[in-house]
Order: structure tokens, then sequence, then C-alpha cells
């Protein structure tokens, strides 16, 4: 009987003796943290809901992602210090939206970015230019309309990949010979960036006007005048902010 429970204890002790020695080995080596991974944010394209028909109509910034939206009538910065737009969303009929990606996406392979200062203007903001301002020099009488009202023309700049906007000579919508594209009496780096400007646009089917060097328009599109107006929902336009 002693010699049965000498040996249980024995064996008691042993075990008891080799988990303080692993426990103190355990906690004797370095604490090694593992790195927790970074994270690195995803650029988001527009997500909110179609609000549109997507026959008539494509938003910009949903076929392109990374275009610059600037429209000024959607602020006070414009030549009737006036907004007209609720908010600032950039619609094309779909085949000049379409082209206008091809002209995007052959200006990102040499370092330039487009940025658009007006698009889709409905025939009522037409008129409220008009009433403001009715000079057929500088504005298009609503009952003729432009190109603007039918979805079919498109005012722009160039900008580099960081957003940086090129020096065009005058500012959007300077009326004066300047702003002229056939004007020479410009700085070399001035004519060479609207040099690309026009010589990529008239590539893929977009005509200038003689007056406007930020103003291209497609013809062939086969849609008339539109009173349509988007909608500017608070969701939207914080998303678009």
């Amino acid at each position: 009987m002693f010699n049965k429970n000498f040996t249980l204890l024995f064996v008691f002790l042993f075990f008891f003796s080799c988990a303080n020695d692993k426990a103190t080995t355990i906690s004797s080596l370095p604490i090694v943290e593992t790195p927790v991974p970074i994270l690195i944010p995803i650029p988001t394209v527009v997500s909110y809901p179609i609000d549109f028909d997507t026959l008539k109509w494509v938003e910009l910034d949903r076929l392109m992602p990374d275009i610059i939206i600037d429209l000024k009538y959607a602020t006070e910065d414009n030549f009737v210090e006036e907004q007209m737009y609720e908010c600032p969303r950039a619609f094309l009929r779909p085949k000049a939206a379409n082209t206008l990606a091809k002209v995007q996406e052959e200006l990102k392979t040499k370092g330039f970015n487009l940025k658009i200062l007006d698009a889709y203007r409905p025939r009522p903001v037409q008129q409220r230019l008009w009433n403001k301002v009715p000079d057929r020099r500088y504005v298009a009488p609503p009952a003729k309309g432009s190109m603007h009202n039918r979805g079919a023309a498109v005012d722009l700049t160039l900008a580099d990949m960081n957003g940086n906007e090129l020096d065009m000579g005058t500012a959007y919508d300077y009326f004066g010979r300047e702003a002229w594209p056939e004007y020479q009496d410009l700085p070399k780096e001035v004519l060479a960036n609207r040099l690309v400007l026009r010589e990529t646009m008239l590539k893929y089917g977009f005509n200038p006007t003689r007056s406007e060097w930020w103003h291209y328009s497609m013809n062939g599109t086969g849609f008339g005048l539109s009173d349509w107006e988007w909608s500017c929902v608070t969701e939207i336009s914080q998303k678009k902010e």
C-alpha cells in the first residue's frame, strides 16, 4: 500500500514539475506581434440607384468613374453669375457619351484627364439663360436650342492626372478673340494644350465651334430638343459633393 501511494505521488509531482517548466519556458520566450494588415481603400464608382431612362441618357461619371465633373452652371462661377442647375450631374446621349469615353481613354494614355464643365442642358435652363442674356452671340434662343439641349454637346477642358487644369489661355465662357480656336497669339504651352484637346476630339467625331475652345458637339445623334431635368434628391446631392 505504501509503495503504491508513493508511486502515485511521484508520478503527480513529476507531471506537475514538467508543467511548471513548460509554462516557465513559454512565458520566457519573446512576444512576436502579428502585424495588422493595412487596408488600402479602393476607389468607388457612382453607386446610387439609377433614376433616369438609360436608353436615352448616360450619366458620365457612371460610365467614366475617373472623369472630373465640374459643372459651372451648378455654381455661381459662370458668366451669368447665377446657379442654373440644382445639382452637378452630367449627362449625354448614349452615342455621344460612349464616344467621349474613347476620347478619355486615349487622353489617359498621354497623361491627361477630361474635366467636364457642361454637358446636357435642359431647355428650361436654356430659357433661364436667355432671360438673363438675350443675345444670340452668347446664348442660343430656346426655341431653336443648341446641341447642349439635345444632349450631344459638351464643354470641357484638360487636366493632369492629379486633377490640375491645364492652361488654355482663357477662362471658361470667356467671350473674346482669345477664346477662338483659331487665335494663335498665345504662349506655346497654351497652343499645345488646345491642340491636344482639339485633335483628340476631332478624331472621334466631335466638332468644335469658331468662338469657344471648350465647346464640342456631335452631329447625327438623332435626338431633338429635350426638356428633361434630372433629379436632385438629398442622398444623390450628398454623394456628388
